[in-house]
């Protein structure tokens, strides 16, 4: 397997580089709407999809917290509709 056993303060700065890097594009094209929410679909899967590969790969992949990882995802994203009611 491509991914072995790694630190789990690797995982945790993949986690962190893409949501700060989603963040940043996020910011970046503020104007653009729609690339907004493209951008926040992409770095919050790949959020969710680093932290299944983490859990599976140490064997503590578990339903609940996949479904922690979803529900992470879901909070920063109604937290980005809120920020950006005033835009629709």
């Amino acid at each position: 397997m491509i991914f072995q056993k790694i630190p789990h303060q690797l995982y945790y700065l993949l986690e962190l580089t893409a949501l700060f890097l989603g963040f940043f594009l996020v910011f970046l094209f503020s104007p653009n709407l729609i690339l907004q929410f493209i951008i926040m679909f992409v770095m919050l899967s790949l959020y969710a999809i680093i932290g299944a590969l983490h859990h599976r790969i140490h064997h503590t992949l578990r339903r609940r917290v996949m479904v922690e990882y979803i529900l992470i995802s879901l909070l920063i994203f109604a937290i980005f509709l809120f920020l950006n009611i005033d835009k629709f």
